[in-house]
């Protein structure tokens, strides 16, 4: 049949099947008319013909199933019956579908919160001409940050790119917006994610998330401003003349109801003054994940930051480079000329500047992210583990569906067995069972996507909601595309198969063996597949409710561990001065001692003191030699944290000395050490009167910060151990040094009150205002500070994640247990009734059940139990506190699955224990 024939019987089926009838009717009158031409009657003809030909109909499925053409007409068919079949069934069928969504749901929404965050494009027009810019050091590290005169460079020189912006990262600005009309803003203080994450603290003034960019920054992205005006690059001398800002829709709806009069209005920035000269549209986030509140041309940088010296020296790095793609030329050719040029810029760079040294230029698709996410460690491993719950949450969706599709597939055993009987295929039936499977996952899949989108929808505002409003507005694009689309119907689809064709393999073959048998019973490998299945579910929830609890039990370890001092009554005051000529160090420094005077006459105050809190981020580190030479590769015995602190600090913090005394008043080349880097240092030995010295030789250092390097520092005492923001306790071996007079304009002030802490920052904004009307501070208790570290964020995030995963296999493995022997239970109802009726009692026939279901669920545990131990060892390096071996962990876990697996099996039992031995004698 010809390819135009076969298309149009696409349109006349019936025509076909017609053609089809009379072209059978044609052979069998031939071998008729054969049969009678070797002597046969006409009758014997016709019955010898008929023999010969076989059974019309199969052969009329098979004709069908080869032309290829009508393929789309049998799948229909298999739709359609498939359909009457989930139907029919609507109790199981709802069950699967449900259970298979959650695990289809959890993947979707997975895939769309990656998309969303780590794989989303710069927001520009045309993104995917957009580009990052980064140089590999001769060290190895890839830094994407540069120097304002080396953009310059790579900006007018760089012919494979047809514009390259810069940006800074963003950075909070002290803001005052005359005639501004404050809107109210839920900050989400009162929600989970804020009662968590105590991110804001308490301040005195207002800041604002703000972001230098170029001059072509908004040219090169194709963005255009809703109201006045974005600047450009030939604006650079008149914005020298009149200074002026742009600002976002977001903080313009937020702090301005969106007044139309805006542009021409006067902010005051850091003490700088500039007028707003356009509207930048709503959630326009540029190169970053949040909507900035101000951008600010990179030009005036100067007028922000006095101090600072961006524009004109070569070794401030402080500039990320995006670029777009001339016309016709591939990253790898701009990526060339670009090292090219970054070869001869060595020569530019001083001497001793990893900048002079060799390197090369690396050019990928533009991102938000500076560094690719794939080339940082932690965010790849806990990319992985995330992956891997997820998986394992739909694998235990598909073993649940599995075993439910199988005890469907046996109740169904008399209707495969009559198809194979009148002439269907094993691959036919193979077929039906897999299309059945096919139409409940997508059925489940289009339910996930709506349900994932719908609460992706509710997190991101309640996660945008949590934030301040200095923090800008978070934008994350979560609304379904294409892609999204296509991996649901390609998950589902894959899922359906996954499923369905271990019950369909297994289905075939026994209702093969089923039409060779008058009586139909549970074959051996069914139901070894059975407890399989369940046996999988089992061991693979085990897995996440375990390396869920392991992580629960971390982060409350963390969050209510000693951290060797008083936290909760500890306030971390934090002071910035204006950036003016008229706050020189001296000024500075006269303005914290009479600012810590008044704070210590304050009632409920027990002490003050500057120094960093143990559980400060800005922590320090040096290399630590403990003879009196300078650390080397060779003699360097151990690196350490080290930190300033005045006299009182061990008085202020509550934290005792072991031995030894404190700093006195005139201490220069004194050291206190903690516990554990005495004994880093010196094992087994008392180091009350012993030298070191310390190194921060390539190590990150305020300008004017004081520095360790250089002298030799005698040991005086020895500290009790305190605990920071690393969740390995490597914090804790710290190095303490008496700190400069002339340094403590640079160390946050520490408050120990006696008094409410809440109470106590009530009162410390009048006092500074009466101080000094133009400092400004923000203040959190070092409780607060713990809480909000990125190490602590981190552990509660996967404890979250990891628990919500653990329940979802938890609510499957109970589904998937209680579907399957409610099943089993019905198939065995006739033996339940031979039981009872030779005297088995209903506790025998539930034990018996009981025993049977149990089996599977014990040997998944074992399993179960093994797989979690490899992952707590995989999580080892974020837990907490906690043996690897967790006895809660393991012990509750397992209990708990004992239990609901019992729980799930005993209700169906209890109810075939019920039934009349009569009735159960006549169930077929």
């Amino acid at each position: 049949m010809g390819w135009t024939h076969r298309l149009r019987s696409l349109f006349r089926r019936q025509a076909h099947a017609r053609d089809l009838e009379e072209e059978l009717n044609f052979h069998l009158a031939m071998r008729e008319q054969r049969n009678r031409e070797h002597g046969l009657s006409p009758q014997e003809a016709r019955r010898q013909a008929r023999l010969r030909f076989g059974n019309p109909t199969l052969l009329r499925e098979r004709i069908t199933e080869l032309d290829l053409i009508l393929l789309p007409q049998t799948v229909w068919q298999d739709l359609r019956f498939g359909a009457r079949i989930l139907l029919r069934q609507w109790g199981l069928t709802l069950t699967a579908i449900f259970a298979l969504a959650l695990g289809i749901g959890v993947s979707t929404a997975a895939f769309s919160a990656y998309k969303a965050f780590f794989a989303r494009p710069l927001d520009a027009r045309h993104p995917q001409t957009m580009t990052n810019l980064a140089v590999i050091l001769h060290t190895g590290v890839t830094t994407p940050v540069f120097s304002y005169p080396d953009y310059v460079e790579y900006r007018d020189r760089l012919h494979a790119f047809s514009a390259i912006i810069a940006t800074s990262l963003p950075q909070f600005l002290p803001v005052r917006t005359p005639g501004g009309t404050l809107v109210q803003h839920d900050e989400g203080a009162g929600s989970l994610i804020g009662r968590l994450f105590p991110l804001a603290g308490s301040t005195n003034n207002e800041r604002a998330l703000s972001m230098f960019v170029s001059e072509n920054f908004f040219s090169v992205l194709g963005v255009q401003a809703v109201r006045g005006q974005v600047f450009r690059q030939q604006d650079t001398r008149q914005l020298a003349t009149s200074p002026a800002v742009l600002i976002s829709g977001n903080y313009w709806q937020r702090k301005f109801d969106s007044d139309p009069s805006i542009v021409g209005t006067r902010v005051v920035l850091n003490g700088a003054s500039f007028t707003i000269m356009g509207v930048t549209p709503r959630n326009f986030v540029g190169t970053f994940v949040a909507a900035p509140d101000f951008w600010i041309p990179l030009s005036l940088e100067p007028l922000v930051h006095p101090e600072q010296n961006w524009l004109t020296d070569r070794e401030k790095f402080c500039c990320h480079l995006r670029a777009r793609l001339a016309p016709g030329v591939s990253l790898h050719q701009a990526q060339s000329e670009m090292s090219l040029l970054a070869d001869r810029l060595r020569a530019l760079h001083q001497a001793q500047s990893d900048w002079a040294q060799p390197l090369h230029a690396v050019v990928w698709p533009g991102s938000p992210f500076p560094i690719p996410p794939s080339q940082n460690r932690n965010i790849v491993i806990a990319l992985s583990l995330v992956a891997l719950a997820v998986a394992l949450v739909l694998i235990v969706a598909c073993a649940n569906v599995a075993s439910l599709q199988l005890a469907r597939a046996h109740a169904r055993h008399n209707e495969l067995s009559m198809r194979l009987s009148l002439g269907a295929s094993r691959l036919r039936l193979m077929r039906q069972l897999l299309t059945e499977s096919a139409l409940l996952a997508v059925i489940a899949g289009a339910l996930a996507f709506l349900f994932s989108w719908a609460f992706l929808q509710w997190a991101v505002t309640a996660a945008a909601n949590a934030f301040p409003d200095e923090y800008g507005t978070f934008v994350f694009h979560v609304s379904p595309d294409l892609s999204v689309f296509t991996f649901v119907l390609g998950i589902s689809l894959a899922a359906g198969i996954l499923f369905g064709f271990a019950p369909a393999l297994d289905s075939s073959r026994s209702a093969i063996a089923a039409s060779l048998r008058a009586n139909n019973f549970v074959s051996l490998g069914r139901h070894r597949l059975r407890s399989l299945l369940i046996a999988s579910q089992v061991a693979l929830s085990a897995v996440l409710l375990i390396a869920g609890s392991l992580l629960i039990h971390s982060a409350i370890r963390a969050l209510n561990m000693d951290t060797g001092y008083d936290d909760a009554h500890v306030v971390d005051l934090n002071l910035q001065f204006p950036e003016n000529a008229g706050y020189s160090a001296d000024r500075k420094t006269a303005l914290v001692h009479q600012l810590t005077a008044r704070l210590a006459a304050l009632s409920g105050v027990a002490d003050v003191t500057s120094a960093r809190a143990p559980d400060d981020p800005d922590f320090r580190d040096a290399a630590v030699s403990i003879n009196s030479d300078a650390p080397s590769r060779t003699n360097t015995k151990a690196f350490l944290f080290y930190t300033y602190i005045e006299p009182n600090y061990f008085r202020t913090l509550g934290i005792p000395l072991l031995f030894g005394h404190p700093f006195a008043d005139t201490a220069e080349d004194s050291a206190i050490l903690s516990e554990s880097a005495a004994k880093a240092l010196w094992p087994g030995e008392n180091p009350i009167g012993k030298t070191l010295r310390l190194s921060t030789e390539r190590q990150f250092h305020g300008p004017a910060e004081p520095l360790p390097d250089g002298p030799s520092w005698r040991v005086i005492g020895v500290a009790r151990d305190t605990r920071g923001v690393l969740l390995d306790g490597s914090d804790s071996a710290q190095v303490y040094l008496p700190m400069p007079a002339a340094a403590a304009a640079q160390y946050p002030i520490l408050v120990h009150t006696r008094i409410s802490p809440a109470t106590l920052i009530v009162q410390i904004g009048p006092l500074l205002a009466s101080v000094d009307p133009a400092l400004m501070m923000r203040a959190i208790t070092l409780e607060d500070m713990l809480r909000s570290s990125a190490p602590f964020i981190a552990s509660t995030v996967s404890a979250a994640i990891a628990s919500v995963t653990g329940l979802l296999g938890l609510l499957l493995v109970t589904i998937g247990i209680y579907g399957t022997v409610s099943y089993v239970v019905v198939q065995r109802t006739h033996e339940v009734g031979i039981r009872m009726a030779l005297g088995a009692r209903k506790a025998n026939v539930i034990a018996l059940i009981l025993r049977d279901s149990s089996r599977p669920v014990l040997f998944g545990l074992g399993i179960g139990l093994i797989l979690a131990a490899g992952a707590a060892w995989l999580l080892r390096h974020v837990l907490y506190g906690i043996d690897l071996i967790d006895p809660l962990s393991f012990g509750g876990v397992s209990v708990l699955l004992i239990a609901v697996a019992l729980l799930a099996a005993f209700l169906p039992s209890r109810r075939a224990a019920r039934v009349d031995p009569m009735v159960a004698l006549r169930c077929e």
